[in-house]
């Protein structure tokens, strides 16, 4: 959903960037991207003072899409840089479903089963749906990004649209990747409601609100496979706005976790709260070019060890298309944060270009 209404932006339409399928046949198709970067980052804590540089291909990805009609499928292929994570990258199924799409008196309806993303959040998941490099509650860890959004789960997902309108309902094994990859049971297991809804005005206003719960038995991806067990709930709400060759965004979440699912420890006896939120403005000022500018928070209370950390993040990225396929990104990020108990105060500034082409 929130490709479909609240990234058709000022800037991908000004652009004229785009994904577009490549037809072998009546039934098959593909689409896909290769994402590559430079970045420097200068870090400063209360015990720590480095800068680092990092060249890779963050990620390629291949999207198989098959139209049956009325049933369509689809198998993404991924690669993504395991430079976080220390290993020479992986190579995964991230999404695989099929959908049934009804017709008749329930038009509109559809239904679909496998592994998809989440239907929360503004920022898209891939590269090719932002609007700068980095996301807005991205802050680095040698376990990955700290976040407080879903991502991928295995389910069944049943969903309405009209042209103006949304409304999702998702029943799925997990939300936040403890690996349980079970619906239900007695040994690490877990499941997750999901339910989203949205609509556009006439005005260029659009209003998107949603929720997940979850209920945790399974061993974290956490470092260390601390505890999975446990609640969870987030609830996510964004509104866009568009307007000749500006479009504006903001966006609020708050949430709370009985295990690590925020990747800050966590247990039943001592959970974590959390609220994260975004401003953002993009305009095209070109057929080719855009400016954003963003600023976003992020904050964790509570754990284990009591910790409380706040960061505010300030971006601006320039975007340039080349060709409809071709798209340079540059961006500068300054991280401005607090971590009780684990290194004080937090300084991070990035400076970062990214090459983007699709096909």
């Amino acid at each position: 959903m929130k490709n479909k209404i609240a990234i058709a932006s000022a800037f991908l339409a000004a652009s004229s960037f785009s994904m577009g399928e490549i037809v072998i046949n009546d039934f098959l198709s593909f689409e896909g991207f290769v994402d590559m970067s430079y970045s420097h980052t200068d870090t400063e804590t209360d015990n720590l003072d480095m800068s680092d540089n990092s060249f890779a291909i963050d990620q390629v990805e291949i999207d198989w899409l098959f139209d049956f009609d009325p049933v369509t499928a689809q198998i993404d292929l991924e690669y993504e840089d395991g430079s976080v994570d220390g290993d020479d990258g992986d190579t995964e199924v991230e999404q695989a479903f099929v959908t049934y799409h009804m017709d008749g008196d329930f038009e509109g309806v559809a239904i679909t089963a496998g592994r998809y993303a989440s239907m929360l959040g503004f920022e898209a998941f891939e590269p090719t749906g932002l609007y700068q490099y980095s996301t807005a509650y991205a802050f680095k860890t040698d376990f990955g990004d700290l976040s407080t959004l879903p991502g991928y789960a295995q389910g069944i997902k049943v969903t309405y649209e009209t042209d103006n309108s949304f409304l999702g309902l998702s029943v799925q094994d997990e939300a936040f990747d403890f690996d349980g990859d079970r619906l239900g049971g007695t040994s690490d297991s877990s499941y997750a409601v999901e339910i989203a809804g949205a609509y556009e005005f006439d005005d260029g206003i659009t209003f998107f609100l949603g929720g997940v719960y979850e209920d945790g038995d399974g061993e974290s991806s956490a470092p260390g496979g601390k505890d999975g067990e446990g609640d969870t709930y987030m609830l996510n709400t964004y509104v866009t706005y568009e307007t000749g060759a500006w479009l504006f965004a903001g966006e609020f979440n708050i949430g709370n976790s009985e295990s690590s699912a925020f990747l800050v420890t966590a247990d039943e006896d001592n959970d974590v709260d959390t609220m994260s939120a975004l401003l953002m403005a993009n305009y095209a000022y070109s057929d080719v070019a855009s400016v954003t500018g963003r600023l976003s928070y992020l904050e964790f209370d509570g754990g284990l060890i009591d910790q409380d950390v706040d960061f505010f993040k300030y971006t601006l990225a320039h975007n340039y298309a080349f060709t409809d396929n071709l798209l340079l990104v540059t961006e500068v990020n300054y991280i401005d944060g607090d971590t009780d108990d684990i290194d004080g105060d937090y300084e991070e500034l990035v400076g970062a270009v990214e090459l983007l082409f699709s096909f």
